[in-house]
């Protein structure tokens, strides 16, 4: 923002998402195995920026100070599965059904200033708005004219189940980030962002929990129910990490631009993300009521080349890895899938009249770990176990920048033919020593 042009908007936007997760031995019986396979598509912004600059100007006519406002979508995930099994032997019929959706919404103010010549600072505050809403029903029913053969002990007659859990989060927290950037040659700069763990201004969960248990194992007591029914709202706990972001750009050619980030995420200590001091099920057999994530790095490689006066191709290189707590090897409850991914992407830019527009497309893949349910059709049981997870994703994007950097690439192209002693037209050369001497005085 300090280094950009006086007025700049910039907006990303996913044409088309398609998005696949895979969950091996996601429902697992005697009598078969299901998985689980979740789609979703979407078309929506990722992120839009505008900035305006204002201050005292240099002799290139860019002002010192600058203003952004931005709409950040950094998580976007809906999806649900079907799971149906069947035993013959037992008659036993078990359908259940899952529905999630989770969205995050970051609306900032930012402010930059150029120090002097190396040196700029700048700070954003953000709102984060993140709505989550998870949903599984399911019904079980068990029992006939085979059931007390197969398990005596268990069946006396018909055993059903049904259970409906839906949560609603809403949570807002305040974001501040800090950010400097240090110039240490013409063609290099090194940047770092700090951001300390989010601050919660309200964080609630609106809970509807209902089930029965028709259990008829005992004959003196056939008929038996249990049930139970919650619906309210309750305290919520759905932590932003603190991060830390560290990145270096390198001109090494005027049609050439490298840069290296290297991002880490801290730790966030276990609690219940839903805190309700009722013993009954929250949430349903697939979610994680753990807040625990651990720390994790990751790292993106990106280039921008030349091909053309005014055509360049783009493209990265990056991972995303998980912070979900490792899964153990015989879990005893579910935990958040832990997928490791990698993606690369692909753009091919015009610039013109001060307008810079890049359609592409980014691919990611990953394998990791998931939660099974396993089903003891004996004994009526329900257990976990650790298995594949499988997610790949695919987005189709334009994005586009007017103003704020058309002006970079001219002055760095400038000051690497002035280093390597080429001739310049004596307007440009007094141009460049009066920014310098403007910088060096507002050092002092």
């Amino acid at each position: 923002m300090a280094l950009g042009g006086n007025v700049g908007l910039s907006a990303g936007l996913s044409v088309n998402a398609w998005e696949r997760f895979e969950l091996k031995r996601a429902f697992d019986q005697e009598d078969g195995v299901s998985g689980a396979t979740t789609k979703t598509n979407r078309s929506v912004p990722i992120f839009v920026g505008a900035g305006l600059k204002f201050g005292p100007k240099n002799s290139s006519g860019d002002k010192k100070y600058a203003l952004g406002v931005s709409v950040v979508e950094p998580i976007f995930f809906a999806g649900g599965a079907f799971l149906k099994s069947r035993s013959p032997e037992i008659a036993l019929v078990d359908t259940y059904e899952a529905a999630f959706k989770d969205r995050a919404t970051w609306y900032g103010v930012s402010f930059a200033g150029r120090i002097n010549r190396r040196h700029s600072l700048g700070a954003a505050l953000n709102l984060s708005v993140r709505k989550l809403n998870h949903a599984e029903t399911g019904l079980a029913l068990a029992g006939g004219p085979n059931a007390q053969e197969v398990a005596p002990d268990v069946f006396q007659g018909v055993s059903s189940a049904a259970n409906s859990q839906s949560l609603g989060f809403d949570a807002f927290h305040f974001v501040f980030r800090l950010g400097w950037m240090f110039q240490i040659k013409p063609q290099v700069k090194l940047g770092v962002m700090f951001q300390p763990p989010g601050i919660p201004l309200r964080q609630k969960v609106g809970v509807l929990s209902q089930g029965f248990i028709n259990d008829n194992r005992d004959t003196s007591m056939a008929g038996l129910t249990e049930a139970y029914f919650v619906d309210g709202k309750v305290n919520a706990n759905l932590p932003i990490p603190l991060e830390l972001e560290a990145g270096v750009e390198y001109f090494p050619a005027e049609n050439v631009l490298l840069a290296l980030d290297a991002s880490f995420h801290g730790p966030v200590r276990s609690s219940q993300r839903v805190e309700l001091a009722q013993d009954v099920p929250i949430g349903g057999l697939f979610f994680d009521n753990d807040t625990r994530r651990l720390p994790t790095g990751n790292v993106a490689l990106a280039g921008e080349f030349g091909i053309r006066r005014r055509v360049t191709i783009q493209t990265a290189f990056f991972t995303d890895f998980s912070s979900a707590a490792k899964i153990p090897d015989n879990p005893d409850r579910y935990y958040n899938p832990r997928v490791n991914r990698f993606g690369g992407t692909l753009s091919l830019g015009v610039h013109a009249s001060g307008i810079s527009l890049a359609v592409g497309s980014t691919v990611v893949s990953g394998r990791g770990h998931g939660t099974g349910v396993v089903l003891d059709t004996a004994n009526l049981a329900l257990g976990y176990e650790r298995t594949q997870a499988i997610s790949r994703a695919v987005y189709f994007h334009v994005t586009g920048v007017t103003g704020a950097a058309k002006v970079a690439g001219s002055k760095i192209s400038r000051r690497m033919r002035k280093r390597s002693g080429e001739a310049k037209k004596p307007e440009q050369e007094a141009e460049e020593q009066g920014e310098e001497t403007e910088d060096a005085g507002t050092a002092e």
